[in-house]
């Protein structure tokens, strides 16, 4: 047998097929797809995307099923309490049970559910939607604050609402159904906060998401302020006509009028748009503790030093057209910073106003030329430092330091309890701040 050693030398033979199985005959190459390679980021991007469709029809389908809780409250227990009626001694307390609730309910039945739902097709509308009705949102404050007086009430009347829920074959509680509107109200920063962490991820423009978030997380910071301040006993006036609540916080406070100097007493100290309230601290230490009203000072007479005896936690309030005098000692300096900052800003917005009521020609051209030393002034009041004890500059002196100007007379007004208020005493200027 000849042994070839280099078949491929051997171009003179004829080579059968299989008769060399050290060379096999090579078949033709298959025509195959070619493989794309993975593109992490767009994997990543898609991710996101639905991420993001998750979260909105999660949002979507717990808002449905949030109004269906809400007409369980509006159209079970409210209207066969109606049906059944009250006892006797709890006349005029069923109301403050349920507070705003069905105000809440038709706004979210007849209109957010269904905003939400054209959310799907363009999600974008989404943070627009929260930006929009931010003030309306602001009915869940209102709530907060009833709700301490709600929870007293049906404590009393247990037995009562047991057989409520009964009679209309609830699986659920009052108690449960009335906690919903406040868990509601902070499942939403919890859903856009979702929301913005898969848009961002996906790349997206978050500028109004992150708007929205931001509103979204000062509502329940409200809501708890306000169910704070339903705890609060002997305050007279309206708390909801205030306007907003802008700060609480405990100082301790030094109280002077007619040159007598009170000992430094703690004090809970809450800031509104119109009002500042001092109060007493009950059950120092309880979940659930409540505060004693002492006093306050409108915004319309409210006058700011932003230090004293050179203690840089230190500020002054002051009712401007009494003797009072409110020296107030924060923690530390940031709380005392943040405070003067907003009181600043609102002594500002009311100068500002008062201004535009009373020559609204003048200032407009000020305001539209720029020059106005209003706007700068409110601009660089958040990074003035502390200086030397002073007090705000004519510019944003209360409403009543104007008014006294011109020849108009103040009134302090004193309440049942001991307590004093300065008050504006034209009725018509004082209900444009109220």
């Amino acid at each position: 047998m000849e042994i070839i050693k280099d078949p491929s030398a051997q171009d003179s033979k004829t080579l059968e097929p299989g008769a060399y199985p050290d060379f096999p005959t090579a078949s033709p190459p298959e025509q195959t797809t070619p493989v794309q390679p993975r593109n992490p980021e767009l994997e990543q991007r898609a991710k996101a995307m639905r991420g993001r469709m998750f979260v909105l029809k999660e949002l979507i389908q717990t808002e449905k099923d949030y109004v269906k809780d809400l007409g369980i409250v509006v159209e079970g227990f409210i209207k066969r309490m109606e049906e059944k009626g009250v006892p006797e001694d709890m006349k005029g307390k069923d109301k403050m049970v349920f507070g705003n609730i069905h105000q809440i309910y038709d706004w979210h039945r007849d209109f957010f559910v269904g905003e939400l739902g054209k959310c799907l097709d363009d999600h974008q509308l989404l943070p627009e939607l929260f930006i929009k009705h931010e003030r309306r949102l602001h009915m869940y404050v209102i709530y907060c604050q009833n709700k301490p007086k709600s929870e007293f009430i049906v404590a009393e009347y247990d037995g009562y609402f047991d057989g409520i829920q009964q009679d209309i074959q609830s699986r659920l509680t009052i108690s449960d159904f009335l906690i919903k509107p406040i868990q509601r109200i902070t499942k939403y920063q919890l859903l856009l906060k979702d929301f913005l962490k898969y848009s961002s991820k996906a790349g997206m423009d978050c500028e109004q998401i992150e708007k929205a978030v931001d509103l979204m997380s000062q509502v329940p910071k409200l809501c708890n302020d306000m169910m704070n301040l339903g705890r609060l006993q002997g305050y007279e006036g309206k708390l909801t006509s205030q306007g907003k609540l802008l700060q609480q916080e405990t100082f301790f406070v030094t109280e002077q009028d007619a040159g007598v100097l009170s000992r430094s007493k703690e004090r809970r100290v809450f800031l509104f748009e119109q009002i500042v309230i001092f109060s007493e601290l009950l059950r120092k230490g309880s979940s659930t503790p409540g505060y004693q009203f002492k006093k306050s000072i409108k915004v319309s007479y409210l006058g700011l030093e932003e230090s004293a005896d050179s203690d840089p936690c230190k500020f002054v309030l002051a009712c401007r057209g009494s003797s009072e005098r409110f020296t107030l000692q924060a923690a530390n300096v940031d709380i005392k910073q943040v405070w003067v900052r907003h009181i600043q800003e609102v002594l500002d917005a009311q100068s500002n106003f008062l201004s535009a009521l009373q020559s609204p020609i003048e200032y407009q051209k000020e305001r539209g030329g720029g020059s106005s030393s209003l706007t700068r002034n409110r601009s660089s009041s958040g990074n003035r430092p502390a200086g030397p004890s002073h007090s705000r500059p004519s510019s944003a002196l209360g409403l009543g330091d104007k008014e006294a100007e011109r020849g108009r007379s103040q009134m302090k007004v004193s309440t049942s309890n001991g307590g004093s208020s300065c008050f504006e005493s034209r009725v018509s200027l004082r209900g444009a701040f109220l």
